[in-house]
């Protein structure tokens, strides 16, 4: 689970930015100086987004997510991301879930289909009330730093050596997508 903030209703407000890492040495060197440790080590994550065939979940900006990781698999709902800021804001429902596997089926059943499937490598870094995950996806990689406010999760991400020209507000979705259509134009 992120770091969320606490919403009404049980669902919760995620707020996150992402930044392109050139270095993960160099990166994971600086988290740790900055006090970060290690809570999940590196692993192999599965990332399934589903939607209705008309695609309504991604035009108004919302995703339902299937993740499989070694240790657990969760299904999540995410709604659009807020405007009003420079930072990712969204609402955030998630749950865990026991068989991934059978709840793709039963979504599928229902008229929903796999819009996008990725997988990634992460580790993830936890202080005092921040996450920091270190991704590596076919798009590049990225860290995605979350914690209680803008002010200081950009305040992480000045101390790691990025400003607000660095922010990256795509999704993984987007950015996977982009590489694999550039692929394609290249090998047509």
């Amino acid at each position: 689970m992120t770091f969320s903030v606490r919403l009404r209703g049980g669902s919760m407000e995620e707020i996150e930015i992402k930044f392109a890492v050139k270095d993960m040495r160099i990166i994971t060197e600086k988290l740790r100086k900055l006090g970060f440790r290690v809570e999940v080590g590196r692993h192999h994550e599965e990332n399934y987004l589903l939607d209705d065939g008309d695609g309504n979940l991604q035009k108004t900006g919302k995703v339902l997510r299937i993740r499989k990781t070694p240790s657990e698999r969760t299904l999540t709902y995410k709604g659009p991301i807020s405007a009003a800021s420079k930072l990712k804001h969204r609402e955030e429902i998630e749950c865990r879930i026991e068989d991934a596997d059978i709840l793709l089926r039963i979504f599928e059943e229902s008229g929903f289909k796999i819009r996008t499937e990725y997988s990634k490598y992460r580790t993830i870094f936890e202080k005092n009330g921040f996450k920091a995950f270190l991704d590596e996806t076919e798009a590049g990689n990225y860290l995605e730093v979350e914690g209680p406010s803008d002010e200081d999760i950009t305040k992480v991400g000045e101390k790691l050596g990025y400003s607000e020209t660095d922010f990256v507000r795509r999704s993984y979705a987007e950015l996977i997508g982009e590489k694999r259509s550039a692929k394609e134009r290249e090998m047509a």
